[in-house]
């Protein structure tokens, strides 16, 4: 089980209603090792407040790990903006300055024993969204069913030996 965890997301509040995908990582912290965690997940956080638009929201598990793990959600309304954060690096990088990059190398190197990362698209057919989502976007999460063409008619077969 995990709970939200407001101090390690940036932004986190966005119209879900209008998303299509969720990009998910999940980091494994080394046990004792809590602290290079949360001065990694600081310094992260710093440089990206500097750039707008840029969110995601964190889980820690509660229930159920055998570690201490972050589930990080990434909000995405197109597959344009998964290609946009790539081109971020840079900026973050900027941002990190070339000390802060090393100290956040060093830092995820004691820190996080693993990490996996996941893109996932949302399916209407699959989902149950809140009415207040369905208000919102109802041509996605309550999309018209296909109009199937008609079949056209066949053409009448001639008896044999005609």
């Amino acid at each position: 089980m995990f709970a939200f965890n407001e101090k390690y997301s940036l932004r986190a509040k966005v119209d879900i209603a209008h998303m299509r995908y969720f990009e998910i990582a999940v980091y494994h912290v080394r046990p004792g090792h809590h602290h290079e965690w949360e001065e990694a997940v600081n310094l992260v956080k710093a440089a990206y407040e500097k750039i707008p638009d840029v969110h995601w929201a964190t889980f820690n598990t509660v229930f159920g790990g055998e570690d201490e793990s972050y589930a990080i959600f990434i909000p995405r309304k197109s597959l344009a903006e998964v290609d946009k954060g790539f081109g971020l690096s840079k900026e973050f990088a900027t941002n990190m300055g070339e000390e802060g990059m090393k100290k956040l190398r060093e830092l995820e190197a004691s820190a996080v024993a693993s990490t996996t990362s996941q893109l996932f698209q949302f399916n209407p057919r699959e989902s149950y969204p809140p009415e207040a989502w369905v208000k919102a976007d109802p041509e996605f999460w309550k999309p018209k069913p296909a109009k199937v063409p008609a079949a056209a008619p066949k053409k009448s077969e001639k008896p044999a030996g005609q």
